[in-house]
């Protein structure tokens, strides 16, 4: 098979004959690199094709058949991949498992998926081993770094625990003495079970084919001119559809190289992005706000004379980028990419939430490619990227090849719910023929944002449609637009914009609702300021400093969207494993809230 046809035929394949192409075609390239003992070791294609097939024929030995499912519960690193590709060579599904997820939740997933073999690293073993003891039907426990690195769960005297516990090591060995072959995959077959992380408060079973994977591989790869001397950075978390399908199964598909970061430490961060000459980064907004902020608060501590001349390279780039359309950033700021080690990156990508467009920018105007995309576990992920050669900051891009994107019922403004359809769309909710009705009618994928598309065919999120918030007026406000205002603040480390219902005083007490937001004081900044200043911020002065920014920032925005009332939250909301607020936590607002229009609280 030629390179040319193979990538025509990709969307074709299943996972298991992309990879196996892809070892026949790079054998001797580097695959992954994992940072252990004090090194970044390699294990080429050659190696880890090797390492799946004995792992496959392991499973089959231990009575894997195809069809099983084998729940993985591990952070990054190569044996979660290679255990992944294994279970799909093996006919079976994987159930990526959140390590986020509390015991009750995971007992769950492994009970409603009907998982009977779980593979497992020594980090959760000792957790899942006491879940897995209760499930009945439960069958093999693997563990990645040997039964010495954990204890069986506590047993009356007498009794064994139902199920078989062996290791890693023993299933590839195992594997290692058989020859024979493996089952045949059909495309349309089910290959994954990801259960949606929950900001909403209910998982779901996310049922995607090997053909829905593909095809969104097939796309990406057409939208981007991926390089098999690419290396991916690993940082999100495997068990996410984004990180799975875009920083784990594309860079395999075309012969690049993964290699798994130590830690979101900024600083390993960079060292892990200088030291391995990594080209791509894939992450979610917070990653890549942090990363900006850390870079210009470098700068900001250089000499005034430093300072100065960053600030005329950033008026000078961004003017003849406005002029021309030329990036002038690569160029100008090529010494202060090379300090920060950050040279060897061709671009940025991010999804799994929303991104403020300043921060699009920032990277763009200092030379590094940025790109945003959008998608949702159930669509694979990807359903839209900005173009490598004209992207635009605030816009999610234009839709992938093969996905077909409609704006259901829009409004004068042009503004309606984003509605898809294409081969990367999911087979539906697992056991749940209800909530998969409710999103796959009239032959479309809803999605549940709101959005629009330009003249250009650029598309752009509004918000999620249940979180819009609707004024006495009959104005809609998006949190998320005021939520990026805010965020501007240096005062505001994090906000969330939520509807707060009130009553009109009129004879007819109409209900309406109002623009209310929980805000997290940045007090770091607070305690710089107080040091530089001389200025001792107590509760009341945080309070009204707080107003005051908020005051500000929802000037930039129109009169209706602006935060009528705050409360402020002394700690960072909880999150999602890639980084998103759990809104429904924090629905319900307090009793005392701060008025930004009155003085005092009420």
């Amino acid at each position: 098979m030629t390179k040319g046809f193979y990538k025509e035929r990709l969307a074709e394949l299943t996972i298991p004959e992309m990879f196996d192409y892809s070892a026949q075609q790079y054998g001797s390239s580097v695959a992954m690199r994992y940072f252990t003992q004090g090194r970044f070791p390699d294990i080429t294609y050659a190696e880890l094709k090797q390492k799946i097939d004995h792992f496959a024929r392991g499973l089959g030995k231990l009575g894997f058949s195809p069809g099983d499912k084998a729940a993985l519960l591990s952070e990054n690193r190569p044996a979660w991949g290679t255990a992944y590709l294994a279970v799909l060579k093996s006919g079976g599904v994987s159930v990526p498992l959140d390590p986020q997820l509390k015991g009750p939740e995971l007992s769950h997933i492994i009970r409603e998926s009907g998982a009977r073999f779980a593979i497992v690293s020594a980090k959760f073993a000792f957790d899942l081993e006491e879940l897995v003891a209760d499930i009945a039907g439960f069958d093999t426990l693997i563990y990645m770094d040997g039964l010495a690195a954990t204890s069986a769960p506590e047993l009356e005297e007498g009794t064994e625990p139902h199920f078989q516990r062996v290791s890693y090591h023993e299933v590839t060995s195992s594997g290692a003495q058989e020859d024979f072959d493996f089952p045949k995959v059909n495309p349309e077959e089910l290959e994954t079970l990801i259960y949606t992380s929950g900001t909403t408060g209910q998982s779901k079973g996310v049922m995607l084919t090997h053909k829905n994977i593909m095809s969104d591989i097939a796309a990406l790869q057409q939208a981007i001119e991926f390089q098999p001397t690419d290396n991916f950075l690993s940082v999100l978390p495997l068990h996410h559809t984004f990180e799975c399908t875009c920083g784990f199964l594309t860079p395999l598909s075309g012969g690049a190289m993964i290699t798994y970061a130590r830690s979101l430490k900024s600083r390993e961060l960079l060292e892990d992005i200088k030291r391995n000459n990594v080209t791509i980064l894939l992450g979610v907004p917070l990653l890549f706000e942090k990363m900006l902020t850390g870079l210009l608060k470098a700068v900001e501590k250089k000499p005034a004379s430093a300072r100065a001349l960053f600030k005329t390279g950033l008026v000078g780039v961004r003017m003849v980028k406005k002029l021309t359309g030329y990036d002038a950033g690569a160029q100008v700021f090529k010494g202060l990419r090379e300090k920060a080690g950050l040279s060897s990156l061709r671009f940025l990508i991010s999804g799994g939430a929303p991104l403020p467009p300043e921060v699009a920018e920032g990277f763009t105007t200092l030379g590094i490619g940025f790109l945003q995309g959008y998608g949702l576990t159930e669509t694979s992920p990807v359903l839209t990227l900005n173009p490598e050669d004209k992207p635009k900051a605030a816009s999610i891009g234009k839709a992938l090849p093969g996905v077909e994107i409609k704006i259901m019922n829009p409004d004068e403004k042009g503004i309606g719910e984003l509605v898809v359809r294409g081969a990367m769309v999911m087979k539906g909710y697992y056991n749940n023929p209800k909530a998969t009705a409710e999103v796959l009618r009239d032959g479309y994928f809803h999605t549940g944002d709101s959005g629009w598309v330009d003249e250009e065919g650029y598309y752009y999120v509004a918000g999620r449609i249940k979180d819009v918030i609707v004024t006495a007026a009959g104005k809609n406000v998006y949190p998320e637009e005021v939520e990026f205002a805010l965020a501007k603040s240096p005062y505001i480390l994090e906000t969330l914009v939520l509807r707060r219902a009130a009553e009109e005083a009129t004879p007819k007490r109409v209900r309406r609702e109002e623009v209310w937001a929980i805000v997290v004081p940045d007090y770091e900044y607070f305690d710089q300021i107080a040091q530089e200043r001389g200025i001792a911020f107590d509760e009341a002065k945080i309070e009204a400093t707080i107003k005051e920014e908020v005051s500000k920032r929802c000037a930039e925005i129109a009169d209706y969207k602006r935060v009528k009332y705050f409360t402020i939250r002394e700690e960072e909301f909880e999150k999602t494993s890639t980084r998103k607020i759990k809104r429904y936590l924090f629905r319900h607002p307090p009793v005392a809230v701060t008025d930004v229009g009155k003085t005092g609280k009420h």
